[in-house]
Parts: structure tokens; sequence; C-alpha cells
């Protein structure tokens, strides 16, 4: 069985082999770690930032509720109150009203996270290609995936990585 990794680099052994073979034109071939890129573009780090503040303040919000309701169920529980009463039912409606607090929180914070890496993975990818096609390189290649990813040994010399981030 094929897998798609073995498929990919098929086709980028082909396709060296087609441009070797028919121009006799010397290819040049690239690699770059985007994750490292895109980690530690400077606009990354202040996107970052901004992503741990909201997250903590998110997670300072459930904290102070959830006191409140932990709070509140020892004073029930103190209280030995009914469950079918008012104040247990009051109880319950916080805690849903908590747990569905601490849904939006997460799909909040998923979003920007989502938000933000598209932005900076759009942004790292336009400059890795115009900085392809101002060197007149025919391919790159992501080497981020160390041992798994489509590049098993590269030189450090094709590594353009760190000529992208100064570009950032």
């Amino acid at each position: 069985m094929i897998t798609p990794r073995v498929s990919i680099l098929a086709i980028i052994a082909t396709s060296i082999l087609a441009l070797g073979s028919t121009a006799q034109a010397e290819v040049r071939i690239a690699t770059v770690d985007v994750a490292r890129i895109i980690n530690e573009a400077p606009d990354a780090k202040a996107k970052k930032k901004e992503l741990d503040a909201a997250s903590e303040a998110a997670k300072g919000k459930l904290e102070s509720r959830g006191k409140e309701l932990q709070a509140l169920k020892t004073k029930l529980e103190e209280q030995k109150v009914s469950a079918e009463s008012k104040e247990a039912e009051s109880f319950r409606e916080k805690a849903r009203d908590f747990e569905r607090m601490r849904a939006d929180l997460k799909a909040d914070l998923d979003k920007k996270y989502m938000k933000v890496n598209k932005e900076l993975s759009e942004k790292v990818m336009g400059k890795i290609e115009a900085y392809a096609k101002s060197n007149n390189y025919d391919l790159v290649i992501d080497k981020s995936e160390k041992y798994r990813g489509p590049v098993l040994f590269g030189k450090s010399s094709a590594d353009i990585t760190d000529e992208i981030l100064g570009t950032l």
C-alpha cells in the first residue's frame, strides 16, 4: 500500500528527474521550517501575548464563578436543602449556566486561535513564495516535521528559514 508521504516523494523525485533529463538545467531546491517561522515571527510573539491574556481572563472568570458555585453548593449541603427545593433548582440552573459559559469561552478562544493561526500562516506562506520566486527556487519543501515529513535529509545550506524570518 502506498502512503501519501511516499506518493508525494515519488512525485517530487519524478519531477526532479524530468526537469533534469529534459533541460539539463540546474534545479534549485530549498527547505524551510514553516513551524519555526510561524512561532518565531515578530507578529506571532505579539499575538501569543494577546491570546495568553485572553486565556488568563477567561480562566479568571471561570475560577471566580466556580468558587461562587462551590460556596453555594457547600451552603446548600450544610442546610440540607431538599433536591426538589427552589434553592436546589436555582443551583442547578447556575451550574448549567456555568457549563455554558465554559463552553462559550472555550469556543471563543478556539476561534481567536484559529484566526491568528490562519493570518500568520497566510503571511508566512506569502513570504516564502515571494522569496522563492525572487531567488529562483524551483521547489521549496517544508521540513517542520522531523523524521515524519517529506525531508529526510537536507544540507543546512539549502535551509532558507533564517532568510524568511529576516523578511518578516
